[in-house]
Parts: C-alpha cells; structure tokens; sequence
C-alpha cells in the first residue's frame, strides 16, 4: 500500500463505499442550521469522536482543528457517496480511482486540500464549499474556494512530474434540509444533483483523456491508416 501522507487514503470506490457507510446507518443530511448549532447536535456520535481522533494522530497541520470542519467532513463525504454512485452509472470503473481525504501540501504553508482523486497520471484537487445564504454570497464563496484550489494545484504541480496533469474543480453544495422544521428543500437538491452530474462529466473527461494515452488505444488508432 503507498504511504501518502493524509488523514484517509482510499484504494478504490469499495473502500471509500465501506468507511462512509455510517452516513446511511445515520440517515445523514445536509442541513441549512448552522455548522455550530449542528457540531452541538453531532458531537456526541462515536464517528465524530473518531474522526476527530483520526485526523489529530496525523498531525498534518500545525493548526488546531475546528469543531465545524468534523461537520463538514460529512456533508462532503456524503456528495462523494452520490458523486461515486453517479460516476458508477457512467460507466466509469471506480476501483481504478483513488480518493486522499485531507492532503497536506508539502512546502504549503499547512495548508490541505478537502480531496484529491487520482487516476493513472491524473490529479484532480477536489474543493467543496457551502453557501446558506443569498446569491451574491455564493459567488464570493466560490470564488474564495476556487483561488484556494488554484493555489492548491499549483503547489501540487510543481513538485510532481511535469507528466502528471494537475487539475482542480470547486463545488459548492446547498444546505438540503431543515432540521427545526423537519422538511427538504427539493430546490436544493436538484441543484446539488445537477452539480454532482457536472462534477461527474468533469471527472469521466480527464479518465478519458488518460485512457487516450495508453499504448494499446495508440496502437489501436493505427488501425484507421
């Protein structure tokens, strides 16, 4: 197994599958409260404690964790459930994709990126942020995310092999249910699932990109002459 330095590295969407089991057994939702209001409601789970214990035994940061990002953690863990399973009606032979939860960047100031996917010579630093609030907010939100994770990319590209693609995708999700009020936001919904299928397409367009470099599609190209 390599040794990569994060806080999870999952060989393999089955993995992944059988660690992030726990959000189904919890019902897990995105809810619009507050991320402190809902580390109060969570913190008492065994998982939370867990994660929390996992990530300080790393030590791939010199600053403290935040109570909120534990809540976060699910919230993503829970898209990546949904962004598999899309990825799985594709086509797409997950098994071959790697997922590193939490990566520190080397030379990076401490920084860590949410996720990144690896597939053959292919990096993707995978952001997420949520928006709970109006329109113009969700715009900045992206656009603080989507400079972390450009930043994050080009740290990552400059220290790993000028024949290793680095790229980078932002998602940010919306808050799906409403927990004082016990009801879904079905809007809210179809925007996260409409994401999630560009997030899919995104990531099926690099696989394929990779797969178009491999000898045997090479040769098999020649066969048009």
């Amino acid at each position: 197994m390599l040794k990569i330095k994060s806080m999870y590295y999952f060989d393999g969407f089955n993995k992944f599958n059988t660690f992030s089991e726990f959000l189904d057994k919890l019902s897990w939702k995105i809810e619009r409260q507050l991320l402190k209001d809902r580390v109060a409601i969570y913190q008492s789970l065994p998982i939370y404690q867990e994660l929390k214990k996992e990530f300080n035994s790393k030590m791939i940061t010199i600053w403290p964790l935040k109570e909120e990002e534990v809540i976060t953690w699910f919230d993503t863990l829970f898209l990546m459930r949904r962004l598999f399973f899309e990825l799985f009606k594709s086509g797409i032979k997950s098994e071959n994709i790697h997922i590193i939860m939490e990566y520190p960047l080397i030379f990076g100031n401490h920084m860590r990126t949410d996720y990144l996917l690896v597939y053959e010579r292919c990096i993707i630093v995978l952001e997420f942020g949520m928006f709970n609030q109006d329109e113009r907010r969700s715009e900045e939100r992206y656009t603080k995310k989507l400079q972390e994770s450009i930043s994050h990319r080009q740290i990552i590209a400059n220290m790993v092999d000028k024949s290793v693609d680095v790229t980078n995708y932002v998602m940010i999700y919306r808050p799906e249910f409403d927990r004082v009020h016990s009801n879904f936001n079905q809007e809210n919904i179809d925007y996260n699932n409409s994401e999630i299928t560009l997030l899919s397409k995104f990531i099926q367009s690099k696989i394929k990109n990779q797969e178009n470099l491999l000898a045997l599609y090479q040769l098999e190209k020649l066969n048009i002459y």
